[in-house]
């Protein structure tokens, strides 16, 4: 056997560069769910949020308070089932609540992951019902505890400093 002397800096380095690609290779990976992850948001109701959960035009609406959760995996490790449940309307003054106690919408579906957006080509997209454009809703993987919806365009909505388009995912 030939021993070969390891200067402790080489070997360090070596360790840091091994984890740091283990690390990098892990964020550029979709997020894989082995069970349902759950994410929560409350979003102004806009002329861009309003089509994607079906919210009719001429709907009192001025907030938008959503529950989606992903369940997989699917026929693949990038594809599942989702359920979103919505509620909108007019915000009740002083209350978390609605006038009248809101509107609920409901779907339920199949969700799959994409790759890429215009100008981050490595954007991990996940899409609900991807199989029929017209009522298809896309949201950007930020991390593992975010997610942040997409026009109809696949642009990220933009919020303000009162709101956010940003869902945060739960505990269960």
């Amino acid at each position: 056997m030939i021993r070969i002397p390891l200067n402790k800096n080489i070997c360090a380095l070596v360790v840091f560069t091994c984890s740091l690609l283990w690390h990098a290779n892990a964020l550029c990976q979709p997020a894989h769910y082995a069970g349902t992850s759950t994410y929560v948001a409350s979003t102004p109701c806009s002329a861009g949020t309003r089509p994607l959960p079906g919210i009719p035009k001429d709907a009192g609406c001025e907030l938008i308070k959503w529950k989606l959760v992903l369940s997989g995996p699917g026929q693949s490790p990038a594809t599942g089932i989702y359920a979103l449940d919505c509620y909108y309307g007019m915000p009740k003054q002083g209350t978390r609540g609605f006038i009248n106690g809101g509107t609920r919408l409901q779907r339920t579906g199949k969700w799959i992951t994409q790759r890429g957006l215009p100008g981050n080509p490595g954007a991990v997209i996940y899409q609900l019902d991807p199989d029929t454009a017209s009522v298809s809703i896309s949201f950007m993987r930020v991390n593992d505890n975010l997610l942040h919806l997409l026009d109809n365009k696949q642009h990220l909505m933009i919020g303000t400093g009162a709101w956010s388009y940003t869902l945060s995912k739960i505990k269960p």
